[in-house]
């Protein structure tokens, strides 16, 4: 899909508040609020807005500890990795999923209310489940920055 600056300026204003409101959204683009509407269906149906969420704080709900892991397989045969990408996937803590390049060949962003969480997590993820080879934990000490925002630069 091609974007004008109508859609990337839509697009910047709803990553920042995604509760916007209509009439609030069209002054701001000056656009009719029915274009704003078409816009975003239009948006929302080739998969540029990939879907529209609330952010809520890991603390505030009892999960305080965000850990960053570096997952190392052992077989990369197509049906094992699906396997692990499901089982990551599937998983309520896994906040985020990376297959990736290097080194290790996933990295995982995980919030668990403790250590003891985690460790059974480990258990669950890694050792009982088969074909990982290693994994590297990474324990966050603050959440200096968590946005899934895109940069948008007008055409």
């Amino acid at each position: 899909m091609h974007l004008d600056n109508y859609d990337v300026k839509i697009l910047g204003l709803l990553q920042r508040d995604s509760k916007i409101s209509q009439r609030e959204l069209s002054e701001a683009v000056n656009l009719s609020p029915s274009a704003v509407n078409r816009r975003i269906a239009a948006l929302e149906s080739a998969g540029v807005i990939a879907g529209t969420v609330c952010i809520v704080d890991p603390s505030s709900v009892g999960h305080p500890i965000t850990i960053v892991v570096e997952v190392k397989l052992e077989s990369e045969r197509l049906d094992l990795l699906d396997e692990v990408k499901t089982r990551f996937a599937d998983c309520p803590q896994v906040q985020q999923v990376y297959y990736v390049t290097g080194e290790y060949d996933f990295v995982l962003v995980i919030v668990v209310k403790d250590m003891t969480e985690y460790e059974q997590l480990t258990r669950d993820l890694f050792f009982s489940s088969g074909n990982v080879k290693g994994f590297r934990t990474y324990v966050a000490m603050q959440r200096v920055k968590v946005t899934l925002n895109v940069p948008l630069a007008e055409k």
